[in-house]
């Protein structure tokens, strides 16, 4: 625990993802939004504290004792079947725990069922061992979520080697995408 605590607080620090804005705006105030892998808690704050009712999600207990009051908290993997009742969230966030999830498709037919219809999911995510390329994670991206999902929009982003949410350098390339579930 005391390994994880050090690199959580380093995370609390570091900024929100800058997509987080634009995700608050268009799911509006009161929102449901699932966190999945909430880590630190750098984007469950941002989303807190912009009115939305966060659910942060994480496989390992140590971050979700971090987080205080902010969030209904709720531990457990993606990997398998998503703990939540069908079309109970507004929204979802994925801010690269997909990089280590290992059943890709059964993952997106999960945040599929989760959410409501018009619900709207920010993905972001790199590849381990960081040796992808931005048209190699979006293959990957189309292959997990295409037919479940309709990507609004696909950016290539990129952020520093071992720091997240530095994305003012163009170390290791990564991926965001807005999406929504197709009926």
């Amino acid at each position: 625990m005391q390994a994880w605590s050090a690199h959580a607080r380093e995370l609390l620090g570091g900024s929100p993802s800058p997509r987080l804005r634009e995700l608050a705006e268009a799911l509006g105030p009161g929102a449901r939004v699932l966190e999945v892998g909430c880590g630190g808690g750098r984007n469950t704050r941002y989303l807190s504290g912009a009115g939305l009712e966060v659910v942060a999600l994480d496989v390992a207990s140590e971050p979700l004792l971090l987080l205080g009051a902010c969030c209904e908290r709720v531990r457990a993997t993606a990997d398998f079947h998503l703990p939540f009742a069908s079309s109970s969230f507004d929204g979802a966030l994925d801010s690269y725990a997909f990089t280590f999830i290992a059943e890709r498709r059964l993952y997106a037919m999960e945040l599929r069922r989760v959410l409501k219809p018009g619900g709207l999911l920010l993905l972001e995510f790199d590849a381990e061992p960081h040796v992808l390329d931005h048209e190699e994670l979006e293959a990957a991206a189309r292959e997990a979520f295409g037919g479940l999902f309709e990507f609004l929009y696909v950016k290539r982003i990129y952020h520093a080697w071992g720091c997240l949410y530095d994305e003012s350098r163009e170390e290791i390339p990564a991926l965001a995408a807005l999406l929504t579930p197709l009926k």
